[in-house]
């Protein structure tokens, strides 16, 4: 993660690669959720949906159908019918898809000419990569996260024979592996004994125009729109409202520090309690989230064995200081470049972190101007881009 390495084109004998005649560049996107399914691998798949599209080639994208009424076709975007019990139930995100959704999938991967599948375990993934191995379809496969460890024994005994299967895998079929995080590229790596030859790391990135620092006028305005009223600072949380990304913790604090205004974006299992320093908005679209970080004045995120948060990139970009666990693999290199605030995942400690950074306005003032600097540096969504569309590029056009 603390470099940037282009993808390089690595032959492999199982593949036959697709001569283009004059049409454009075929590529079949699979994800386990898509819009208005809001989270770090759906944010980041739809950039790359745009990015592949101003590229001039063809892109349809799969994913399962959630919520309900969302569209079943909506302009290069197949959704499907799916059991989602496990992330309403526990949080899991794991949607399973059935006879129709298997077969449109197969259908997606007889039509590309390259396929891009994110993270090893979703069912879609494993049936993509297996559709494109008959096919002899090269695929990329993106790794944005590692271990995801929950409270729950079992659940984490289930997720760990999993990878050493299922993941393992879809792994070792990819044509191309694909980085997306540090944490991810530590712990395929040990899945793996070893990093594979044909993998690369590229960096997720996020637009660095559309979130930045803003003014205290438009601090103001932003906590005006959203219905914030007096003058007390705000903390943000942005993610499901689940255990693993610490929704309880900061649901805590905000108990704690009745001073203190506390705004809530996202939904899940985990639901806010009425409260007069408490502001929850359940679901906010893309577009408005960089005003969400525009009325924030700290930004705080205990979650538990994340990969790389986008949300932690938005509000660094945003000029909002960050206050993230310690002992995370993404925490460790903010630390190291001096842009964040680590705090251990108690109430109390995240209050002190809280306090103290507001009460600090020169120390303030730096680390969310190396956090900018960083984001700039390394998250760009431009770079991101430009790697995956020349990747894509160099698998399904043999001749360029």
């Amino acid at each position: 993660m603390t470099g940037l390495t282009a993808p390089q084109t690595i032959e492999q004998p199982h593949v036959e690669r697709v001569v283009l005649e004059g049409r454009p560049l075929r590529i079949g996107m699979v994800t386990h959720y898509m819009p208005p399914h809001i989270g770090g691998i759906e944010i980041v798949a739809q950039s790359l949906f745009e990015a592949y599209r101003a590229a001039g080639y063809e892109v349809n994208w799969i994913a399962s159908r959630v919520p309900d009424d969302a569209p079943l076709r909506e302009d290069g975007r197949i959704r499907v019918g799916c059991v989602n019990v496990a992330e309403r139930s526990l949080g899991v995100p794991w949607p399973i898809w059935g006879p129709t959704g298997m077969a449109r999938l197969r259908r997606l991967v007889e039509w590309a000419d390259v396929v891009h599948v994110h993270d090893c375990l979703y069912l879609g993934s494993a049936l993509a990569v297996l559709f494109s191995s008959r096919s002899r379809k090269p695929v990329i496969v993106s790794q944005h996260i590692g271990f995801g460890r929950y409270s729950s024994r079992l659940l984490n005994k289930i997720q760990l024979v999993a990878y050493h299967t299922i993941g393992r895998a879809v792994l070792r079929r990819a044509t191309r592996l694909v980085f997306c995080t540090s944490a991810a590229e530590e712990f395929i790596t040990e899945l793996m004994d070893g990093r594979p030859l044909n993998a690369s790391t590229i960096p997720i990135g996020i637009d660095t125009d559309k979130f930045r620092p803003v003014s205290e006028r438009e601090n103001s305005e932003a906590r005006v729109a959203l219905g914030i009223r007096g003058s007390n600072p705000v903390a943000l949380f942005v993610g499901r409202l689940e255990e693993k990304k610490g929704a309880e913790l900061f649901l805590h604090l905000s108990s704690l520090l009745p001073d203190h205004c506390f705004l809530v974006v996202g939904d899940g299992s985990i639901r806010p309690p009425a409260a007069d320093n408490l502001t929850w908005i359940p679901y906010a679209e893309p577009e408005s989230m960089p005003a969400i970080y525009h009325a924030a004045d700290a930004f705080v995120l205990p979650s538990y064995s994340e990969g790389f948060p986008l949300s932690v990139l938005e509000a660094m970009a945003s000029g909002v200081p960050v206050i993230v666990p310690k002992g995370e693999t993404f925490t460790e290199l903010l630390e190291e470049e001096g842009c964040c605030i680590a705090s251990e995942r108690e109430p109390d400690a995240l209050g002190r972190a809280l306090c103290g950074i507001l009460e600090k306005p020169t120390e303030r003032s730096i680390i969310v101007q190396r956090a900018r600097e960083l984001v700039v540096e390394r998250w760009s969504a431009n770079r991101m881009r430009q790697y995956y569309t020349s990747l894509a590029s160099s698998l399904g056009n043999p001749n360029q």
